[in-house]
């Protein structure tokens, strides 16, 4: 998806000092280990490369790449990360006093697409409520 979107907006106009935006969704596990999930880890750990390769290979062309990395974030989505044994884990292992919420991630995301973020590229923002700062 992103060699489609830098193709296409080498063809754009530069507006507001960018021609696009592309921000990644990547996670806390690309940068510590997810416990009993490689593989997880490991893409995870791949967008935050490609995050930083895209923003410096195409910073000249006025292409911005972030990405935002989520901690644990509660959307009512059954599966693995919603086992107790988890959520314990998460909740014990985040500072603040509660989860993330989706708005949280949304929010983030909406600020690094935003004609606000001019000069922020390669980043890889934490939306974790402390969990990497702990």
């Amino acid at each position: 998806m992103s060699r489609a979107a830098v193709r296409q907006m080498l063809t754009q106009d530069i507006r507001n000092e960018a021609r696009g935006r592309i921000v990644n969704i990547s996670s806390q596990h690309g940068m510590i280990a997810c416990p009993e999930d490689v593989a997880y880890g490991t893409s995870k750990s791949g967008v935050v490369y490609m995050t930083r390769q895209i923003a410096a290979d195409y910073a000249a062309d006025h292409i911005i790449c972030n990405a935002v990395a989520p901690g644990k974030i509660i959307t009512g989505k059954p599966g693995r990360a919603a086992e107790p044994r988890w959520m314990d884990y998460s909740t014990a292992r985040t500072p603040m006093p509660r989860l993330g919420r989706p708005d949280d991630v949304a929010n983030a995301a909406l600020f690094l697409a935003s004609d606000e973020a001019t000069f922020i590229t390669g980043e890889n923002i934490l939306v974790d409520g402390g969990w990497m700062a702990s």
